[in-house]
């Protein structure tokens, strides 16, 4: 019970500085956005440099497959970033957040994010191997990576305009 009391009067103290300091609110908008420019704006990139290769495309295509993965971990830093600010945000409002199916929406959405970027590492792995056999499920990885950044924008607009 007092860990509960103790969380709840943290979070109460979090809400009032954030929502009374434009310069901080200012500085966790930017974050989020910088988060989302960097690792999805790179994610992109590579996503449509990624459905220009096939097996066909020569012999340079492991070397196109390293330069590809070489974004990872600016995806993930970028990530990092969103997921940070993303949290600062919502411990600002709990209430809303919890209760808000668009909010629910959006974080299975990056789940599946998550885990379609998992599956693009594996099937790289595979294709690094001679898999060939992978090229379907590499251009899927990178069609639904495409998918998936621009509908956890549109979730977030929407959140955004709801809150």
């Amino acid at each position: 019970m007092v860990v509960l009391n103790g969380v709840s009067h943290l979070l109460a103290l979090w809400a009032h500085f954030y929502g009374r300091t434009t310069a901080l609110r200012t500085a966790v908008t930017y974050l989020h956005l910088g988060g989302i420019l960097l690792g999805g704006g790179l994610a992109i990139a590579a996503d449509v440099a990624a459905l220009r290769l096939s097996p066909d495309t020569g012999p340079d295509w492991t070397r196109e497959l390293d330069r590809l993965a070489a974004v990872h971990r600016w995806v993930v830093a970028g990530l990092a970033l969103i997921f940070a600010s993303g949290a600062m945000m919502a411990l600002a409002e709990v209430g809303s957040f919890a209760t808000s199916v668009v909010f629910w929406v959006k974080m299975g959405l990056v789940a599946l994010l998550i885990g379609n970027g998992y599956a693009r590492l594996r099937v790289e792995v595979a294709l690094r191997q001679g898999s060939a056999a992978r090229w379907g499920w590499f251009r899927r990885t990178s069609i639904a990576s495409l998918a998936l950044w621009f509908l956890i924008l549109l979730f977030g607009a929407v959140l955004h305009s709801t809150t």
